[in-house]
């Protein structure tokens, strides 16, 4: 752990001391208000007037604001004069269902110091204010020690080895957890533990708060037992090391020692496969309470935070982890397991996750944020990686380039990482609605694109048809001509010339349906066929037309046609209609 954070353990450990704000998150919030000026948070947190403000009436007129419980917001209308944090813990916990014990309020507006006695006016809330629900860990109604009791964390120097350390443990974790962590971290096997201080009675199944520690910090040492080592029949060791052996090698505690920490990845494994792995001894020792894991690569995980519709998008969330790192399992544990972190990033985020432990693994990680963010971006994840980890990476996507937009270390508090968590997507939201506005004014001109653009080619499928349509017209036409031409070369080939002058004939007058006239001389014995013949031969064809006379009126029929003129009475000048058929 770096010195700036052995600094903030003691300096917190002090404020908890003098104030007497047993609430770690309250405690938290309130140093990081004071950027962690203990003696300004000291003032500020001892010197405030309880009382409410004697210039607000208490018929003042409600105030609505509302307050985010993972993902879900909740109105309140209350007289915030009158109304303490208290009264809307109260409301909060009845409406939600957590005990008010359990849960802390974030986003006050004022640097005030938050306590259940505060009006909400003290507080800063003013209409429209928005707050935020944030889940703590369980407070502690039981312990052996009257310092330890209501405490939700115990703070360790631990000798380790030679080399000393400032860890931090939930109340709630149990002994064997304490020694399983040893394990994993610093590679002595629970079974070659040998410690030094713990409260004697101590074993396995008990809690941190079942023993009596010291405070601020309770002073513990381990070593490796070498075999040789072990205490033979017939010795008389001291008390301590009975103690510890008894704890460590004891029928109980063999029985709940952890075994041998499965990796959460492996040098050589694909990366889904070691997604998967991650996924399933995360769960093995962490619980099956976390944010879902994108399983699969961190390129398939900008996919599926970035390559969907716009209203789709989320923000990508890549998780690196080390189990040589000293925040590691508080983090994991405490922080990113809680219920409201894990459920607020599966709404809002994407998120991909990776060890870092080994080196090759390490260079796996780097390599790909280079393919994927340029040598910038690989620099950028490089300051952290290993000595800063574990690590939150907050990628945003606006337009074409993924790009950083916050970065979380692993001693962060729960509520200051909700409270950038909601600040992200906010940001990020405001900045997708804008990116929204963009896609549907781009999906409007593609729209109005491929309308001109299938306009335009219906009508060229207009004019090819068209033009098909009149060739065809015209190969109608032409060979309706040709047909027509040959019918009529026909029909004057069937019609005799005409007679000369001298021999009897009958002078005939056609009158044609357009008005024109035509004259002509046929001998009488020549059949009236053959008359419609040459009327057939300038165009008039038999099929379609008929030869009418008006005086008198007389319509010549088909039985007709094998008359001759003569026979008809047609001997003189004669005018006869030529008129197209019913």
């Amino acid at each position: 752990m770096s010195n700036g954070n052995e600094d903030r353990e003691v300096i917190l450990a002090n404020f908890q001391t003098i104030t007497g704000i047993d609430d770690i998150a309250i405690a938290l919030s309130t140093l990081e208000q004071f950027n962690w000026d203990i003696d300004t948070a000291i003032v500020a947190t001892v010197s405030e007037d309880p009382s409410p403000s004697p210039t607000v009436s208490s018929c003042e007129i409600n105030t609505t604001f509302k307050v985010d419980w993972k993902g879900r917001e909740y109105t309140f209308s209350l007289n915030v004069a009158e109304a303490t944090v208290g009264t809307l813990k109260e409301n909060l916990s009845s409406r939600v269902g957590v005990p008010k014990e359990n849960f802390t309020i974030i986003g006050f507006p004022t640097m005030t110091v938050q306590t259940d006695h505060k009006t909400l006016q003290q507080m800063g809330v003013s209409q429209d204010c928005r707050l935020v629900m944030v889940e703590t860990p369980n407070q502690v109604n039981r312990g052996q020690s009257s310092s330890s009791m209501g405490n939700s964390r115990y703070r360790f120097k631990m000798n380790v080895e030679g080399l000393e350390y400032e860890l931090v443990f939930p109340a709630n974790n149990y002994v064997r957890q304490v020694k399983s962590y040893v394990e994993s971290t610093y590679n002595i096997p629970a079974s070659q533990q040998r410690w030094e201080g713990w409260p004697p009675g101590t074993s396995d199944s008990l809690e941190l708060r079942d023993l009596v520690l010291e405070t601020p910090f309770h002073r513990l040492k381990v070593v490796r037992r070498q075999e040789s080592s072990r205490i033979s029949i017939g010795t008389t060791p001291s008390e301590d090391e009975f103690m510890d052996d008894d704890v460590l090698e004891s029928p109980e505690c063999s029985s709940s020692v952890a075994p041998a920490k499965r990796p959460l990845m492996t040098v050589g494994k694909s990366a889904e496969e070691n997604v998967m792995q991650f996924l399933q001894v995360f769960e093995e020792r962490y619980g099956s309470i976390h944010p879902s894991f994108h399983i699969g690569t961190l390129k398939s995980a900008l996919t599926a935070a970035f390559n969907v519709p716009a209203d789709l998008k989320r923000p990508l969330i890549v998780f690196l982890h080390s189990d040589k790192a000293l925040a590691g399992h508080l983090f994991c544990s405490q922080v990113i397991c809680s219920e409201s972190i894990a459920g607020y990033i599966d709404q809002h985020f994407v998120m991909w996750a990776y060890d870092l432990t080994e080196k090759r693994l390490q260079q796996q990680v780097l390599t790909e944020c280079q393919a994927i963010f340029g040598l910038s971006g690989r620099k950028q994840v490089e300051m952290y990686v290993p000595d800063k980890l574990p690590l939150m990476i907050v990628i945003t996507k606006v337009q074409s380039a993924p790009q950083v937009f916050a970065v979380f270390q692993g001693d962060i508090s729960p509520d200051l990482l909700m409270a950038q968590l909601i600040d992200a997507v906010e940001n990020y939201n405001q900045t997708r609605s804008i990116e929204k506005a963009a896609e549907l004014e781009q999906e409007q001109r593609n729209r109005l694109r491929e309308l001109q653009e299938q306009e335009y080619l219906d009508s060229l499928q207009r004019d090819r048809e068209k033009d098909e349509m009149k060739k065809i017209e015209e190969k109608e036409k032409q060979l309706k001509e040709e047909t027509e031409e040959a019918k009529l070369s026909s029909f004057e080939d069937l019609v005799p010339p005409e007679p000369d002058a001298g021999i009897p004939s009958s002078d005939l007058t056609f009158k044609l349906p357009s008005g024109d006239r035509i004259n002509r001389k046929f001998t009488h014995d020549t059949q009236l066929k053959v008359v419609a013949y040459f009327i057939g031969s300038k165009g008039f064809p038999p099929s379609g037309f008929k030869l009418v006379q008006n005086f008198p009126k007389r319509q010549f029929d088909e039985d007709e046609m094998q008359l001759t003129l003569e026979d008809l009475g047609l001997t003189r000048r004669e005018i006869l209609y030529v008129e197209e058929r019913d």
